[in-house]
């Protein structure tokens, strides 16, 4: 445990306070989802960040033994359990700070098996498709069109009955429309 030059306890993280109980982390881990009551000097996420005074955990736990220890009262009912929003945040330096609990790896493990089993069955059901297969459907579209949009300017004066002289005019309207498409294809397929 660290102290600083006033001989109070400073803040330790999750390995360090799993150490100083003789619990193993995945212990500490477990207590900290299953006790909102247990105190934490500021939340962290799963890769750090966690505060804790080991004085305040021996006090609590020390706490909750004896209590545990001694003939309970007639107990009240249960209270309705809270939901607890997903952690957006850290938790203000308070002693006691609420746990919004983490996901355990078996908890993580079920979500990304859930999700894939849901990506599949959205791609079973064409709602989802392969990005290689639309980039290969739509390029080959695109060549397609380019090869009529070649020929649109001639076929337009044709049929209308324009000078050819208008000829060009349309191609430079085709082209720029062309040009306008590729541009905007380029940012969605990029993606």
């Amino acid at each position: 445990m660290k102290k600083n030059k006033e001989g109070a306890s400073s803040a330790v993280g999750k390995a360090e306070l799993a150490a100083a109980l003789g619990w193993t982390r995945p212990r500490l881990d477990r207590r900290l989802e299953n006790d909102a009551s247990f105190p934490v000097r500021k939340r962290g996420t799963r890769a750090g960040g966690w505060e804790f005074d080991v004085d305040a955990v021996v006090a609590y736990l020390d706490g909750q033994s004896v209590a545990q220890a001694e003939p309970a009262p007639t107990p009240a009912p249960p209270a309705p359990e809270a939901k607890v929003a997903p952690y957006m945040g850290d938790v203000a330096d308070t002693p006691g700070a609420a746990h919004r609990g983490e996901s355990t790896a078996s908890q993580r493990l079920k979500n990304a098996q859930a999700a894939k089993v849901e990506d599949s069955l959205r791609k079973d059901r064409r709602e989802l498709i392969d990005a290689e297969e639309m980039r290969l459907v739509l390029g080959t579209m695109l060549a397609r069109l380019g090869k009529g949009l070649d020929s649109l300017s001639d076929m337009v004066v044709k049929r209308v009955g324009l000078p050819e002289e208008s000829s060009d005019i349309v191609r430079s309207m085709v082209d720029e429309l062309r040009q306008n498409m590729v541009t905007d294809l380029k940012a969605l397929l990029a993606r």
